[in-house]
């Protein structure tokens, strides 16, 4: 097998392989080789149209399009924007399943489904070749540091490059790089062709990722900042009557969400534990400060969904709390979600595009956080890591209700923070298009190839 790899591809993988022995990242060369094939055979089809008119968007979660309201957000916020600028754009979305195929139909959009198993560059490619993108993008979002799935970040990153192949415009939307990114992933940043933008979606995550890999890459803010809110549907109104509610009595009204994924591994032990100190805590916090609380999912995937920890902790607050707790037991989209948290004075959140709904509506948050995701984000506004809290600290004594406290005192000061530095963080989300639009960026030629120099 080695013989079927170039000798310039080799010599960049050998650094690969030997980096990855303590990876759960298993490289196949022969897949790699037919990479580069598929991606030598798109060369010819590298002329740009003069009239762009097909996007191409590779989504996070190509398994479960809609049920990810992260995903839907920076979707829609993505898609938004180029339809402002070409109006009569054709979206193509990346999926996976039959079932991820009919959520894009629904959305409107035509699935493109090649991310099916066993995995093939050939098909990706002959697939790129039919379509013809003009534009590509990709969800970075949390998974390109290879956190979840090594494998699964470089494909989306070769994938990335085959598009840029086509001749497309390709930028990967502000994702973020924790402090512990799986090696094997350090070769295939560098094979990437430099017509692929690479946006980091904060400044420490852009300061780890040149120390990773240095490469061409720059600063932005989550592209679900653009996300417009849809304050008119009969759910959201119904929500809002309730939060009114609550304010005739003279109580703050505050968001709080937690769910499965704060743990690596979710043991039920665990999650049982994370229930009941919320429980305690908030029902404490709310007798002694006048506080109410809607508890709101962000996340519907069955397996992980919001609501396997918030419908056993509203069962529990009801007795404590009565009406001064609402479990949001509706499915709502990501633009309903961000009408809601611009109704409320603050969101306690585990959910990072929760975080980025209620910060793109002024609202102020505290986080409890994971895999390094929210630090960044808070810098974005000059917010306190204070307000930040780690699942660890949250089961051990009484520290969410200390957290709680503290965000109590804190939401009014944050907010008004969190508004004066609103309209900067907006421009930086807006340049994860700019790219494709002709912004502030110069479009390379791709290379014919795919080597490295």
């Amino acid at each position: 097998m080695k013989q079927l790899i170039p000798v310039p591809v080799r010599k960049h993988l050998r650094g690969w392989l030997n980096s990855a022995k303590n990876t759960p990242f298993a490289v196949d060369l022969l897949e790699l080789r037919r990479w580069q094939i598929a991606r030598k055979g798109l060369g010819a089809n590298a002329a740009p149209r003069n009239d762009p008119r097909r996007l191409v968007l590779l989504p996070s979660d190509p398994w479960s399009i809609h049920q990810s309201r992260g995903d839907e957000a920076m979707i829609e916020a993505a898609v938004g924007e180029m339809k402002r600028a070409h109006p009569n754009i054709e979206v193509y979305i990346v999926t996976a399943t039959k079932a991820a195929s009919a959520e894009v139909r629904a959305m409107g959009f035509t699935p493109l489904e090649f991310w099916r198993q066993p995995f093939s560059y050939e098909t990706v490619a002959q697939e790129l070749s039919l379509t013809r993108p003009d534009f590509g993008v990709v969800l970075g979002a949390d998974v390109l540091d290879g956190y979840y799935s090594p494998v699964d970040a470089a494909r989306m990153l070769l994938v990335a490059d085959l598009m840029a192949a086509c001749g497309a415009k390709v930028s990967v939307l502000g994702f973020s790089f924790n402090s512990r990114p799986a090696k094997a992933l350090r070769e295939v940043f560098r094979l990437l062709d430099p017509a692929v933008v690479l946006n980091l979606r904060d400044a420490l995550s852009l300061q780890r990722f040149k120390e990773f890999a240095p490469n061409r890459a720059q600063l932005v803010a989550d592209s679900a900042f653009m996300l417009v809110p849809q304050e008119d549907t009969a759910a959201v109104k119904q929500i809002a009557a309730r939060i009114e509610e609550q304010r005739s009595q003279g109580r703050n009204v505050f968001v709080f969400n937690i769910h499965p994924m704060l743990f690596r591994k979710a043991e039920p032990a665990k999650l049982e534990q994370m229930i009941e100190l919320a429980a305690s805590a908030m029902g404490r916090v709310s007798r002694e400060n006048n506080a109410s609380w809607l508890l709101l999912a962000h996340d519907y995937r069955p397996e992980i969904a919001d609501d396997n920890c918030l419908r056993p902790l509203a069962d529990r607050l009801r007795d404590r709390l009565g009406e001064h707790v609402h479990h949001v037991d509706q499915v709502l989209s990501a633009s309903e979600i961000k009408a809601v948290v611009g109704l409320v004075d603050g969101v306690v959140t585990g959910r990072m595009h929760l975080a980025i709904a209620a910060l793109g509506q002024g609202t102020p948050v505290a986080a409890i956080t994971y895999q390094d995701k929210f630090q960044g984000l808070f810098a974005h506004f000059g917010v306190s890591e204070s307000l930040l809290l780690s699942p660890e600290q949250l089961l051990t004594g009484d520290n969410l209700e200390k957290f709680l406290l503290r965000f109590l005192d804190a939401y009014k000061t944050t907010g008004a923070q969190v508004r004066r530095m609103l309209p900067a963080v907006m421009e930086l989300s807006r340049a994860n298009v700019a790219p494709l639009l002709g912004a502030g960026s110069t479009r390379i030629a791709p290379k014919s190839d795919g080597k490295v120099a």
